[in-house]
């Protein structure tokens, strides 16, 4: 068997692990599609339906689950280290923690942290970046396999993809003024590839696997502040550049989303905060309308640049600052600062609502799903739950202590919300 073969199978069979296990494996849930299962409560907060609260520390990296274990990062401000940490998944109780001290700390942006990075995991091993020291890999028991140190990315905000698992390789978008993307053998951490993206040196966006037609592919928005940015896709067993969406405007940070047999991704251009858009109304609406912001999807098969080819449809209403976009039930959901969310028909990009939700500010984390219910967290820690029907619907707004940065997880029934001081689990 080939190398390329080997590595498909081993794709296939991480996936079918994950869709038929209640685990949360990486950012945003299995293969990022922010959808969980079981039936989460509506109604939660501080002294309801809390099965266990827990204190962390600072970091922005979203909780990760498996086989009864939570892992997420930290960073002590005081003694410059780094953290992995693993929590009981049923009691709440820390397991474990292990640090790793670089020589330097990298420089962030004001609301980021040298902790954003999601860990990964393939339900055998955590997979842990941080951009000041590298790529670390435990066993479950917090036994250190591994550890790939590579150099500090130099990235103005600070790095905050992810890495990802897909078959036998973990894949991880080095971002900063050495970009590029790399594949490391997860078992060993050894290089099985690595990809050039010095075009894109200020990306922030998490790699998602896309398996079609027997094909597997990695896909990474481009995000440098440079005009003509990028969505590439590379091949999974050599890195090789298969097919792009050329055109795209600077800044991209979300992460694409696969469904209905296509690929969703949100480019944003220029967003004005919520302060501004209120004091010249009219003078954000010239900007917007000037701007390249845009949703977009992609069906699959191309080769090279596909703009003429390939592009289902594209809006300009809607486009997310940060949020990545959710697929569910045959839906595109988009979340804007402020608190406006859209509904589109995923297949055409008809829109099938929008509006407000009730909760005001700044919008940081990504959007999940379960048991037809949308779940939406604010950075001023307001969880808002919507109907997930044709209409919007709000069920609950849900105000916990502290700022929401961080991705909820949902996994059997249970949802789980790293705050500024605290991770969460809420449940019946």
């Amino acid at each position: 068997m080939t190398r390329a073969s080997w590595i498909t199978l081993l794709a296939a069979v991480v996936l079918s692990s994950f869709a038929g296990a209640a685990e949360w494996p990486q950012f945003r849930g299995p293969n990022s599609s922010g959808i969980g299962d079981g039936k989460p409560p509506v109604e939660f907060g501080p002294s309801q339906n809390v099965l266990w609260k827990t204190a962390v520390g600072s970091g922005l990296s979203s909780p990760i689950i498996a086989k009864g274990r939570v892992f997420l990062t930290e960073f002590d401000r005081a003694t410059k280290q780094l953290a992995t940490l693993c929590i009981d998944q049923r009691t709440g109780k820390i397991r474990w923690r292990r640090t790793v001290a670089p020589a330097e700390i990298e420089k962030v942006h004001e609301i980021s942290s040298p902790a954003a990075p999601t860990p990964a995991t393939d339900g055998e091993r955590v997979y842990v970046y941080f951009g000041s020291y590298g790529l670390v890999s435990y066993d479950f028991e917090g036994k250190l396999l591994w550890e790939r140190r590579l150099p500090i990315p130099q990235n103005i905000y600070g790095a905050v993809a992810s890495p990802v698992v897909a078959g036998d390789v973990l894949v991880l978008n080095h971002q900063g003024k050495d970009a590029y993307l790399l594949g490391v053998n997860r078992s060993d951490g050894k290089t099985v590839w690595k990809t050039d993206r010095s075009q894109f040196q200020y990306g922030w966006s998490t790699p998602v696997y896309w398996r079609h037609d027997g094909i597997d592919e990695i896909v990474v928005l481009g995000g440098d502040f440079g005009p003509n940015q990028r969505l590439m896709a590379y091949g999974l067993a050599d890195g090789v550049e298969r097919w792009w969406v050329a055109g795209l405007p600077p800044c991209g940070k979300s992460t694409p989303v696969i469904g209905g047999g296509m690929v969703f991704f949100a480019a944003p251009d220029i967003i004005l905060d919520v302060e501004a858009e209120k004091r010249n109304p009219e003078r954000a609406a010239q900007i917007y309308a000037n701007n390249a912001s845009r949703v977009m999807a992609i069906r699959p098969g191309g080769k090279g640049e596909v703009n003429q080819t390939h592009v289902a449809w594209t809006q300009t209403k809607g486009v997310p600052g940060v949020p990545s976009p959710l697929y569910y039930n045959g839906r595109l959901y988009t979340v804007q600062n402020g608190g406006i969310i859209f509904s589109r028909v995923a297949k055409t990009g008809e829109l099938v609502y929008s509006g407000r939700i009730g909760a005001m500010g700044y919008y940081y984390s990504s959007p999940v799903a379960a048991d037809n219910k949308i779940y939406i967290a604010s950075e001023e820690g307001v969880v808002v739950v919507l109907d997930g029907g044709g209409e919007l619907k709000v069920l609950a707004r849900n105000k916990l202590e502290g700022q929401i940065l961080a991705t909820p997880a949902i996994v059997d029934g249970k949802i789980y919300i790293r705050t500024q001081g605290y991770l969460y689990a809420f449940g019946h």
